[in-house]
């Protein structure tokens, strides 16, 4: 995260000694935290240099930090400006967010600024691995922009699938972590909204927002929707097992239509029935496979029962047979689907505001 330095600390260090010491203390923590990766630290260099004059060239590692925000200010300024989200640490009377030119910026107390705010950003996920592959989408998206040298510092935390919502909310009431959560959206078919745990993480920052903390629904009904399509190819080559349901899937690697497919979950005879939104944009989308229907059959009178399936699923975890050749591969992302590419791209940006650290301009300070 870029933590700003607000023209209001000036203010407040010349009311009194004791802000000095207060300031000092503050700087003190946010240099520890660019010093262990954790964050960047920006500031004008007119500000930098004023509040450099107020607490001296002796106050240790405060006044090491501002030293290095005006001699790598050209370096660094370009980077601040261009991400679209930071803290602004300042005089404030409490927490809030406001909008500028489309940065979100989040206004924060200097009293309220310590070492759990400064550790690494929260990445709160459905399942631990799942942080491991955004943050390889969003070096992969990086690479190609002015910000490739930007390292990402975050810790993953597990939301375990369907309980997100609640790890969520604990987070942000229990600690003062900052904290990303990023969930599927389970949109399985168009016209349809998004799932119960992308609904309740998004009405828990509707009910209960927090400053610190923000979320992001993929742009695809699961993880694994993001996952290039040759990576399953390479995991599964020598597999015969898998041979033929590539095949089927592969069929579906399409713009504006693979990111629908779940790919962990059957689709039955009995889910094409009807006239919901998934049945018919999944009946027009399977009819050409021939895979059998019963409707006569007991099984097709109850969607639990019924295992005629139009489309067996992929895997039961397509993500952990990948993800070791995805660790170990670059990549450049125009390679993918546009419409998933641009899925990549969100999540880049969501985790560059959340997660940036220090630069090659930046490690040392």
């Amino acid at each position: 995260m870029i933590f700003q330095l607000d023209e209001s600390l000036v203010r407040f260090a010349r009311a009194g000694k004791g802000n000095v010491e207060v300031l000092i203390s503050v700087l003190e923590l946010l240099a520890m935290a660019v010093r262990e990766g954790n964050h960047l630290v920006f500031a004008e260099m007119k500000l930098a240099s004023e509040i450099l004059l107020i607490v001296g060239r002796n106050s240790g590692s405060a006044s090491s930090l501002l030293l290095r925000l005006i001699n790598q200010y050209p370096k660094v300024a370009g980077l601040a400006y261009g991400i679209k989200l930071r803290v602004l640490v300042g005089d404030f009377d409490k927490a809030a967010t406001k909008t500028v030119e489309g940065v979100r910026v989040i206004e924060y107390p200097l009293g309220l600024v310590n070492s759990g705010l400064l550790q690494k950003s929260l990445v709160l996920v459905e399942n631990l691995t799942d942080a491991d592959f955004y943050k390889w989408v969003a070096n992969v998206v990086l690479m190609e922009t002015e910000f490739r040298g930007v390292s990402l510092a975050l810790e993953g935390y597990p939301g375990g699938g369907n309980t997100t919502a609640e790890a969520y909310d604990n987070l942000k009431e229990n600690t003062s972590r900052l904290c990303l959560c990023i969930v599927d959206s389970d949109i399985r078919a168009p016209l349809l909204g998004p799932g119960d745990t992308a609904k309740k993480v998004l009405k828990s920052d509707r009910d209960r927002p927090v400053v610190r903390a923000g979320s992001h629904v993929i742009g695809a009904c699961s993880i694994e929707n993001l996952i290039p399509f040759f990576f399953f190819e390479e995991a599964w080559r020598y597999d015969p097992n898998y041979s033929s349901k590539l095949s089927l899937y592969k069929v579906h690697y399409r713009e504006g239509h693979w990111k629908y497919l779940q790919l962990k979950k059957n689709i039955s005879c009995f889910e094409l029935r009807g006239a919901s939104a998934f049945s018919v944009y999944w009946a027009g989308a399977l009819v050409s496979v021939d895979v059998g229907c019963l409707l006569d059959a007991p099984s097709c009178e109850q969607k639990a029962a019924c295992k005629e399936y139009k489309l067996p699923l992929l895997s039961g975890s397509p993500l952990g047979a990948t993800l070791p050749l995805i660790k170990a591969q670059s990549l450049q992302s125009q390679v993918l689907l546009p419409d998933i590419r641009l899925a990549w791209e969100n999540i880049a940006e969501e985790l560059l505001g959340w997660c940036c650290a220090t630069t090659s301009h930046t490690a040392g300070i």
